[in-house]
């Protein structure tokens, strides 16, 4: 079952909650970050978890404490994907997981944004453009590394709906914009 937006939303704003007052904000902010990237592209498994037909609700129980009890995942989220499990609605945990995050991030002065590359950046380099980003913003930015092949060369980074572009393909297009201009 997918779940409507204000579902969701409701799902994560109760997360906060709970996390604000149990005073565990950061610790639920890093797993979050986490689970979101653990559940990319894990269609199979999520359908497991989803549909009724793969595994009885008791199985698909064990296989949330089994997966994730042993990396001490918050209590709360495992109650959470437990209920969801039990909603057949698990596909939408990274959805939620996502809204969370985004709400803990406005409680912690921290933000995540999206460096796009025309190939991978390696952990250190990213760590140094988060680095001049908080700077930049004054807050601490945790950026994730994907690719766009468009670029050309360089990368271009977005923190806040905000474009920091350092790509060749914006200064390409800025060149055309200025000869466009002059004529």
């Amino acid at each position: 079952m997918v779940l409507k937006d204000n579902v969701i939303d409701n799902w994560a704003n109760a997360l906060t909650k709970i996390a604000v007052k149990e005073n565990k904000v950061k610790k639920m902010l890093e797993e979050a970050h986490v689970l979101i990237e653990v559940l990319k592209n894990k269609n199979e498994f999520v359908d497991i978890l989803t549909f009724k037909s793969a595994h009885d609700e008791e199985k698909r129980i064990k296989i949330i404490d089994d997966t994730f009890g042993q990396f001490n995942i918050d209590q709360d989220i495992m109650n959470a994907f437990k209920i969801l499990v039990h909603m057949q609605a698990f596909v939408n945990a990274r959805d939620i997981l996502k809204r969370l995050r985004g709400k803990l991030v406005e409680l912690d002065n921290m933000t995540y944004g999206v460096v796009w590359s025309t190939e991978e950046i390696s952990a250190k380099q990213i760590k140094e453009i988060e680095e001049k980003m908080s700077k930049k913003i004054n807050k601490e930015v945790k950026l994730v590394n994907k690719i766009d092949p468009k670029l050309i060369a360089g990368i271009q980074v977005v923190v806040h709906n905000k474009v920091y572009d350092g790509s060749l393909r914006s200064k390409l297009d800025e060149m055309k914009y200025q000869v466009l201009k002059e004529k």
